[in-house]
C-alpha cells in the first residue's frame, strides 16, 4: 500500500481540516481590514444606486463600456445599454432610491483586477410612493482602467425577505 502524504497523516489531517474548514468561513473584515485599494473598492460600490435621480450619468460611469450583468436563474446576461435604459426609464418615471446598505464578505484585488461578493439592501420608493426593498448578493468582478476602478461583471442573486 502506498504511503499517504505526510499532510494526509496523524495531526496533518486535522491541520489541513481546520485549514480547509476555516477558509470556508466567511470573512469577518472589517472596514479598519481593508487595504487602501480594497477600500476604494468597497467605496465605490457602498454607495449602489444613491444619487441616481440627480446624477444618472455619474453613477453609470462606475460601470465599464462593456459591462454585463447576469440575474441568477435568467438565461442570458444583459447588456449596459438596455440594462442602464431600463434603470433610467424607472426613474425618470418618478421612483427613488431611499437607502443603500451593502455588507461586504471580501474584496480579492489580483493586479488590475479584483472581485468583490457582498449582501445589500436597497429601499426604493416606486412612482406610485410605495415601498419596495430589494435584498440581494451580488458578485462584482472590476477591472483598472486609467487608475480607475470600472465594474465589469455582475452577478446577482435575489435573497428571501426572512433569512433564517
Amino acid at each position: 500500500m502506498p504511503k499517504r502524504p505526510a499532510f494526509l497523516r496523524g495531526s496533518g489531517r486535522k491541520l489541513l481540516a481546520v485549514a480547509l474548514l476555516s477558509s470556508a468561513l466567511p470573512s469577518l473584515a472589517t472596514a479598519s481590514d481593508w487595504s487602501m485599494e480594497q477600500q476604494e473598492i468597497v467605496d465605490l460600490l457602498s454607495n449602489g444606486p444613491l444619487g441616481i435621480e440627480t446624477d444618472f450619468a455619474a453613477w453609470e460611469d462606475e460601470f465599464h463600456p462593456d459591462w454585463t450583468v447576469w440575474f441568477t436563474g435568467q438565461a442570458e446576461v444583459r447588456a449596459k445599454t438596455p440594462h442602464m435604459q431600463a434603470v433610467r426609464a424607472y426613474i425618470e418615471g418618478g421612483a427613488k432610491v431611499v437607502s443603500f446598505e451593502a455588507e461586504f464578505a471580501d474584496v480579492t484585488i489580483i493586479g488590475d483586477t479584483a472581485l468583490a461578493r457582498f449582501n445589500a439592501t436597497e429601499s426604493l420608493q416606486n412612482a406610485d410612493g410605495s415601498a419596495r426593498i430589494v435584498r440581494f448578493s451580488s458578485t462584482d468582478y472590476l477591472v483598472r482602467v486609467d487608475g480607475d476602478w470600472k465594474v465589469k461583471a455582475t452577478t446577482v442573486a435575489f435573497l428571501p425577505d426572512e433569512v433564517e
